[in-house]
């Protein structure tokens, strides 16, 4: 692969959209990230009063409700629906639970709703699904939303999740923003909620009356909401090192399908540091970001990371994806061996959902570990229609073009980075070791062509910069 062909498939430095306060280490967000534990809503009075005035006009109530069902009595004589008419009415009930009369609710929706919105709004129109204030209330999310999120790209930065983004984003069968959504790591699940519950009924993800709803955020300005869309994603690379986000995904979304992306740790490393400085500016020197990216925490920054953190989350630390990934629990954790490989602080969050891994290599059309990608990931996402083939997709044509920006890029092959790379050869080798021995040993995850892919990922192991050729190693 050559230095140029790596381009073609990086988050390369890009506009961040005004309106977009998840860009990464974007300075908007103002959010405390303080944890807000979940109460449950009291009941509203609605139905106190009501018995109220029963108990206050109970004979004309009494008088009223008689000739009603005299009436109804007498219909149901006049039309004499047969047995068909009626079994019909009923599985058409089962399908479409009626909205409760004994709600405490004006809208028809209890305040503690745990509506299976999935069914409930399938072939109805939208305006009869219950509305967003029946999910969120303030910082609270309640009910199930686990239907809102199908699966998600979380890892890792520089390593190709903007590729995957435009390519997964392009099927005809998600939906998906075209920036990052790390809601979650920043422990907002109630504003992931916001952005994706119009779009998703807009876009005819749960009913075919969509055409004349009109969406409330910025999903719909940027996803094509066509009425075949079927799966929801997004895209947030740095959630698996942050604080909030593992744990989050896990309690609304279970059974959420995870998309994760690796590199060599010193390809990923420089390719990191440059995007940053590129991006936000002068960075400290390589040797001084060893080690953790936060100090006294085993987690990276979530948000307004280029004020709070003199690292602006590059550090060697972050290249530890065994670490990453191990908090998936997928692995036994019951040996010494293992243990040695995970020697980190982060908390472990078992999951039911899966994981689908692969290194970046496997975007580029000219590796042989490439070969059923598309397939692979097709099937993975259960979509009805494979994704094109990667040759098929044009690769993204930005670039580093600012001198007045890249004069402090660095090439990790000088001999002033040779310590540098040590320690991220080390980092690979544990990596390697653990994904082969351990997490691929999980029947919760996925790799195409495995035997491909065990020998890019072997190559952490050793220095790309051995032997002089850095143009075509990075």
């Amino acid at each position: 692969m050559s230095h140029s062909d790596a381009y073609k498939y990086e988050e390369v430095a890009t506009t961040i959209r005004p309106d977009d306060a998840d860009a990464e280490d974007n300075a908007e967000d103002n959010d405390d990230g303080r944890v807000r534990r979940r109460k449950r809503a009291r009941p509203m009075s609605d139905s106190h009063d009501m018995a109220n005035s029963f108990s206050t006009a109970r004979p004309i109530t009494c008088l009223a409700v008689g000739i009603c069902v005299g009436l109804v009595i007498s219909l149901g004589l006049l039309l004499g629906a047969d047995d068909e008419q009626r079994n019909v009415a009923s599985v058409s009930a089962s399908l479409h639970p009626p909205i409760t009369s004994h709600s405490s609710s004006r809208d028809g929706f209890e305040d503690d709703v745990d509506v299976d919105v999935e069914r409930y709004c399938r072939n109805r129109p939208r305006k009869e699904c219950p509305p967003i204030s029946k999910f969120v209330k303030g910082y609270k999310v309640r009910g199930n939303i686990e239907w809102l999120l199908d699966f998600a790209v979380v890892g890792s930065a520089k390593a190709g999740t903007s590729f995957l983004l435009r390519y997964l984003g392009n099927s005809s069968e998600t939906l998906m923003p075209k920036y990052e959504v790390c809601k979650m790591s920043k422990n907002r699940p109630d504003e992931l909620v916001k952005l994706y519950y119009n779009a998703s009924l807009v876009a005819g993800k749960y009913h075919r009356d969509s055409s004349s709803a009109t969406p409330v955020n910025s999903i719909a300005d940027d996803a094509d909401l066509s009425p075949t869309k079927m799966i929801n994603g997004l895209k947030c690379p740095k959630s698996l090192g942050t604080e909030f986000a593992v744990s989050n995904f896990e309690k609304y979304f279970p059974n959420l399908k995870y998309i994760v992306t690796m590199r060599h740790p010193v390809k990923w490393f420089q390719s990191f540091y440059n995007y940053r400085v590129y991006g936000n500016g002068k960075l400290p020197p390589p040797r001084e970001l060893i080690g953790s990216c936060v100090a006294d925490s085993p987690y990276i920054c979530s948000k307004r990371c280029a004020v709070k953190t003199h690292t602006q989350n590059v550090c060697t630390d972050r290249a530890k994806f065994h670490h990453q990934l191990s908090r998936f629990g997928k692995t036994p954790m019951n040996s010494k061996e293992e243990n040695d490989l995970l020697v980190h602080d982060m908390d472990i969050v078992p999951s039911n959902g899966t994981v689908f891994l692969m290194d970046i290599a496997q975007l580029f059309p000219s590796e042989k570990a490439s070969r059923h990608l598309a397939r692979d990931l097709s099937n993975y996402l259960g979509l009805r229609q494979q994704l094109p083939s990667l040759k098929d997709v044009p690769p993204d044509s930005s670039r580093y073009t600012d001198p007045e920006r890249t004069k402090y890029f660095i090439n990790i092959c000088d001999d002033e980075h040779r310590y540098l790379r040590e320690v991220l050869v080390g980092i690979g080798t544990d990596a390697y070791t653990w994904i082969r021995d351990y997490f691929l040993g999980s029947r919760d995850v996925v790799v195409s062509s495995r035997e491909d892919f065990l020998e890019l990922i072997s190559k952490w192991q050793y220095d790309p910069c051995a032997d002089g050729d850095y143009n075509n190693k990075l």
